[in-house]
């Protein structure tokens, strides 16, 4: 591994650990921590997105369709086998393999990804990171919520014997949900405007990276954060889990890199995509659904933890 490979990771670890430091101190409670989330999610990050992906030339977008492939069969494409794998052979009820399959499926790339690829790749390699968050934010996480609803409302629909909810009308209102996002949105209105080859103003832009600047370190401090509130429980369904995520799915898109033919360094970057730790959003929505919540928590841990190793090994094996 290389001298840059290192000195963009170390910094990395660092204030990971130092979130998670203050989380297990109990320095920040659940309100603040919600109000970091909230900074993250709809200022900083979805402005750094807008920059980024104004700052792409149109050739280069349209350049992107391999890429954007491989990204959906590792996304979404691993969501469904698990959630049949789920399902099927491990007897799991419907709501279950939906989180079961966020978990596998949906990295922590917009928390995690910026100051990785920013001081592996530069600058312009937020657009793929861009790419990446849009895609499993208007797949895995609309299927997901649809799936977990479609588990509640039968389980009250038996109780109270009334007929089985629609799942099409449920999956279509979490899209519409998620599109509505800034995070989703503000991507989706750049790439409209490098597609009709719309300049944005230099002010414009000054006045977003400002804000969009906080992302990095914020959100790799609240990723701390989030990992000291929850405990680690080891079985084998979630060692199962997190090896499936920190080595299946880079496995997985490395397979699909070469099978499509995605050039470097966009090839390389989808690679280390699969290997940033599973998101947040299966531990959040657990609780609400009253499902595979210790598991949930669990395996966001121990992915956590695993990143130490597995994201050094993408780094190396990858030569980036």
């Amino acid at each position: 591994m290389s001298l840059n490979a290192i000195a963009v990771l170390l910094p990395i670890f660092f204030v990971l650990g130092l979130g998670y430091v203050a989380g297990r101190a109990k320095k920040f409670d659940a309100d603040q921590v919600q109000g970091i989330s909230y900074l993250v999610l709809h200022y900083a990050l979805p402005a750094m997105m807008f920059v980024a992906t104004v700052s792409t030339k149109r050739s280069e977008m349209l350049a992107e369709g391999p890429f954007l492939m491989a990204l959906l069969g590792a996304f979404l494409g691993l969501f469904v086998i698990v959630v049949l794998f789920s399902v099927f052979v491990l007897h799991h009820s419907l709501g279950e393999a939906a989180l079961q399959a966020n978990l596998i499926s949906y990295p922590s790339v917009a928390f995690i990804g910026p100051p990785i690829f920013r001081g592996l790749f530069g600058g312009t390699s937020i657009f793929s990171i861009a790419s990446a968050a849009v895609l499993c934010a208007v797949t895995v996480v609309p299927l997901t919520v649809a799936l977990a609803e479609i588990h509640s409302q039968r389980n009250t629909s038996s109780a109270a014997g009334s007929p089985d909810p629609n799942a099409a009308a449920l999956i279509a209102s979490s899209l519409w949900k998620t599109i509505k996002q800034p995070m989703v949105l503000l991507p989706a209105i750049g790439v409209a405007l490098v597609l009709a080859d719309v300049r944005v103003p230099q002010a414009i832009d000054d006045m977003l990276t400002l804000i969009g600047s906080a992302t990095s370190g914020a959100s790799i401090f609240l990723a701390g954060l989030i990992v000291a509130a929850y405990k680690l429980k080891i079985n084998f369904e979630v060692v199962g889990n997190a090896l499936a995520k920190m080595i299946g799915q880079p496995a997985l898109m490395a397979l699909l890199v070469a099978s499509i033919g995605v050039e470097n360094p966009l090839g390389r970057e989808g690679v280390l995509i699969g290997a940033i730790p599973t998101a947040t959003f299966a531990p959040l929505i657990a609780p609400h659904y009253k499902v595979y919540e210790a598991e949930a928590a669990s395996t966001l841990v121990l992915t956590a933890l695993l990143m130490i190793v597995t994201l050094p090994l993408a780094i190396l094996l990858t030569g980036a």
